[in-house]
C-alpha cells in the first residue's frame, strides 16, 4: 500500500490534536490557567456529538444510551461544542479563584469523575462498552467521482477549500516586511520598509522570489500545479486592492455563497426534525460561511480562485458523471502543488544554510537509515543466531550514531558554518522523510514488480490526494475527512488569532503576567478567566466531535489523562501563546509517533513492544531538552503589533 494513505491518517490526527492544543493554549498560554483536566471537555464534546447523531437505542442491539435523536453531524458537533463550553463555565465559576496548583488538581479530578461516570453508568453511553452504530457524514457518496448531484457538490467543496488555501499560501511567499520580494530595490532595507504597491511581482520579479531563470522555472511549476487559476489569483492578491475591487470581490463572494447554499439545499435531503424539512437551514449556513470567508480573508483573491475552480469542478462533475478524470484533474495537480510549494518553502526557510550544511544534514539522515542495514540483511524475527547478531549490531550502531550527533552538536562551533546545529537537525529530519517516503517505500515494489512497480508506487505517493484502486484514481472518504479536519483547523485557527490579537486577548495576557495590575486597571479578571475557560473548553469539545467522526466508535479508555499531557507537550514544543506553534507541536509529536512505529517494524517481533515503549523515554528527553535550552518553545511566543511598537 502506498505511504500516502498513512500520511492522510497522520494528517487527520494532527489536525484533531492541533485543535485540542489551541483550546489549551487559550487557557494556559494566554491566560495562565493550568488546566490538566482538559480531556474532560474533549470527552464531553465527543459523547454529546455521538449521542445526538445516533439513532434511538431501541434500534440497536446490546447497547443502551440516552438521547439517540438521529441528528445530522453539523448541528450535533455545534451542540457538543456549546455543551463543552458551558461545562467549562460551570467548572470555572467555583474553581477559578483557586491557586494555580489547586485549580489544576480540581480540573483533573473533574476529568477523572466524568470518565468514571461514562464507564460505570451503563444507561448513559453504554457503560464500559464502546458507543458505536453511527454513520460518518456523507460516507455514502464516496468514492468520488460518482454520478450524483451530492457527489458533485462534495467535489466542489473540496476543491474550494484546497484551492483557497493553496492560493493564500502562494500569495504570502516573499511579501513580508524586509524581504527581497517586498521592497523596491530588491534588497532588504529593514523593518521600516513597507511592501510595494504591486506586491513586488512586476519589473521582472518572480512570485517565488527566486532570481534568474530558476525563478521562472519555479513560477512555471507553481502555475502548472494550480492550473494557472491559483497562480494568477496569487499574483493579484499580492497587489493593493482598491475599495471598488473590494466591493466587487465581496459581491462575488456573496453570489458564490448564495449559489453554494442553494445547491447544497437541493443536494442534501437528510435533515428532518419533527417531520419538518430543514435542508434550507443547512443551505443558509453554507451561504453565511462562504460569504464570511470572502469577507474575512486578508487576501480576497485567494477565495476567488477557490470559487472559480470549485464552480468548474462542480460543473464538470455534473456533465462527466463517473469519469475518473474529473477528480484527477482538479486534485492531482494540487497534490503536486504541495510538493513544489513545500520544496520552495524549505529552500527559502533555510536559505542561510550552505551546500555543505545541507550535505551534513543528508549525511546524518543516511547514517541513521544505515544503522538498520544489519537488521534488514541478517533478518529479524526468525530467532536464529544471525538474527540476534543483526539486532546486536544495529543497537550498537544506533548508540554510536546518537553519540556522534551529541559530539557534533557540542562541537558545532568548531566544525559548523555559523548556523545553529538544531537547524541542521531539522533539515536532516526533512531528508529522512524524503528517504523514507520516496526511497525505502520503493524497496518492496522493486523486489516484487521491478522498475514499473517503483514508478507506479512513486506516482501514487506523489498524487497523495487520490487513492489508486483497480487501476483507477478516486477521491476516497479518508481524504475527504482530512480536508474536513484541516478546514476546521484553519477556521478555528483564524478565529483564535482574531480573539487573541483583540483587546480581549491582550487582557488575557495581562492577567497571565500580573493579575493584580489588570485588576487595578479596572478589568474584571474573574469574568475574563471564566470566558477564557469557556473558549478553550469549547475548542476541546469541537475536537471531540471530530474524533467521534474519525473513529466511528467511542470508549472511555480513549479519554485518559494522557490526552491532556499530549496537548501540553504540543504546546510546550511549539511555544506558549503562539497558535501556529500548536500546529507545529502536534505535527512534531505525531510524526515522531509514526516514525518510531516505522522503526519498530524493522526489529524482531519480540522486541517491537520494547522499542515502542522506549519512545516514551525519548519524548521525555525531548521535553527536557526543549525546556532547558528553549523554554519558550521552538517558535516562541507570538508578539502582537502593539507589543513590538512599545519596544
Amino acid at each position: 500500500m502506498a505511504l500516502s494513505s498513512s500520511l492522510v491518517s497522520l494528517g487527520i490526527i494532527v489536525g484533531i490534536y492541533a485543535i485540542l492544543a489551541l483550546g489549551l493554549n487559550i487557557k494556559f498560554g494566554y491566560t495562565g490557567l493550568l488546566d490538566i483536566g482538559h480531556v474532560a471537555f474533549y470527552l464531553v464534546g465527543a459523547y454529546v456529538t455521538a449521542l445526538l447523531v445516533l439513532p434511538s437505542a431501541d434500534t440497536q442491539q446490546f447497547a443502551t444510551y440516552v438521547l439517540g435523536w438521529n441528528w445530522p453531524w453539523l448541528p450535533a458537533i455545534a451542540a457538543g461544542t456549546v455543551v463543552a463550553g458551558l461545562l467549562g463555565m460551570l467548572v470555572a465559576l467555583p474553581a477559578i479563584r483557586l491557586r494555580e496548583d489547586y485549580l489544576a488538581i480540581a480540573v483533573l479530578g473533574i476529568s477523572v469523575i466524568l470518565k468514571r461516570i461514562v464507564q460505570s453508568e451503563g444507561w448513559l453511553a453504554n457503560g464500559p462498552g464502546s458507543l458505536r452504530g453511527f454513520d460518518q457524514p456523507f460516507r455514502s457518496h464516496f468514492p468520488i467521482p460518482a454520478d450524483t448531484l451530492q457527489a458533485a457538490v462534495l467535489l466542489g467543496f473540496v476543491v474550494f477549500v484546497l484551492w483557497t488555501v493553496a492560493t493564500h499560501l502562494l500569495a504570502q511567499v516573499g511579501t513580508g516586511r524586509g524581504t527581497e520580494v517586498a521592497t523596491d530595490g530588491g534588497e532588504k532595507t529593514g523593518t521600516d520598509a513597507g511592501p510595494r504597491a504591486d506586491g513586488g511581482v512586476t519589473a521582472g520579479r518572480t512570485i517565488s522570489g527566486t532570481p534568474g531563470i530558476g525563478g521562472w522555472v519555479v513560477d512555471g511549476l507553481l502555475a502548472l500545479t494550480t492550473l494557472g487559476v491559483g497562480y494568477v489569483a496569487a499574483r493579484r492578491s499580492r497587489m493593493q486592492t482598491s475599495e471598488t475591487e473590494q466591493r466587487v470581490l465581496l459581491g462575488v463572494g456573496a453570489l458564490f455563497g448564495l449559489a453554494g447554499g442553494v445547491v447544497t439545499w437541493q443536494a442534501f435531503e437528510w435533515w428532518t426534525v419533527f417531520d419538518v424539512n430543514l435542508d434550507w437551514l443547512f443551505g443558509l449556513v453554507v451561504f453565511a460561511a462562504v460569504t464570511a470567508g470572502f469577507y474575512g480573508a486578508n487576501r480576497r483573491y485567494a477565495p476567488l480562485a477557490g470559487a472559480v475552480t470549485a464552480t468548474a469542478a462542480f460543473g464538470v462533475a455534473l456533465v462527466a458523471g463517473e469519469s475518473p478524470m474529473v477528480a484527477f484533474v482538479f486534485l492531482a495537480a494540487l497534490s503536486l502543488f504541495v510538493w513544489v510549494f513545500g520544496v520552495v518553502a524549505v529552500v527559502r526557510r533555510y536559505s542561510d544554510l550552505s551546500g555543505r550544511d545541507f550535505g551534513v544534514a543528508l549525511g546524518l539522515a543516511v547514517m541513521f537509515v544505515a544503522c538498520f542495514a544489519p537488521l534488514i540483511v541478517l533478518g529479524g524475527g526468525s530467532g536464529d543466531a544471525m538474527s540476534s547478531v543483526g539486532l546486536f549490531v544495529t543497537m550498537g550502531l544506533l548508540v554510536a550514531f546518537l553519540y556522534g550527533v551529541y559530539y557534533l552538536g557540542t562541537n558545532w562551533e568548531r566544525f559548523g558554518s555559523g548556523v545553529a546545529f538544531v537547524r541542521i537537525v531539522g533539515v536532516g529530519a526533512i531528508w529522512l522523510f524524503v528517504i523514507r517516503y520516496f526511497v525505502m517505500a520503493n524497496i518492496v515494489p522493486l523486489q516484487r514488480g521491478g522498475v514499473g512497480a517503483v514508478v507506479d508506487n512513486t506516482v501514487q505517493n506523489l498524487v497523495w490526494l487520490m487513492k489508486f484502486q483497480a487501476g483507477t484514481a478516486v477521491f476516497d472518504y479518508s481524504r475527504f475527512l482530512l480536508v474536513l479536519t484541516l478546514a476546521s483547523l484553519g477556521m478555528l485557527y483564524y478565529l483564535s488569532e482574531i480573539t487573541v490579537e483583540s483587546p480581549f486577548g491582550r487582557v488575557l495576557k495581562a492577567i497571565r503576567e500580573d493579575e493584580d495590575v489588570a485588576t487595578s486597571l479596572g478589568k474584571n479578571t474573574f469574568a475574563y478567566k471564566v470566558q477564557s475557560m469557556m473558549l478553550g473548553s469549547a475548542l476541546a469539545g469541537f475536537a471531540g466531535g471530530l474524533t467521534a467522526i474519525y473513529f466511528q466508535s467511542l470508549v472511555h479508555t480513549m479519554f485518559a489523562p494522557r490526552v491532556t499531557f499530549i496537548a501540553f507537550l504540543a504546546l510546550i514544543i511549539g511555544g506558549t501563546a503562539n497558535n501556529k506553534g500548536m500546529i507545529l507541536g502536534a505535527t512534531i509529536y505525531w510524526a515522531f509517533q509514526k516514525a518510531t512505529a516505522d522503526i519498530a517494524a524493522f526489529f524482531p517481533t519480540a522486541a517491537r513492544s520494547s522499542v515502542q515503549a522506549l519512545r516514551l523515554a525519548f519524548i521525555g528527553a525531548l521535553l527536557i531538552v526543549i525546556l532547558y535550552y528553549r523554554p519558550e518553545g521552538l517558535w516562541g511566543e507570538k508578539r502582537t503589533v502593539a507589543e513590538v511598537a512599545e519596544e
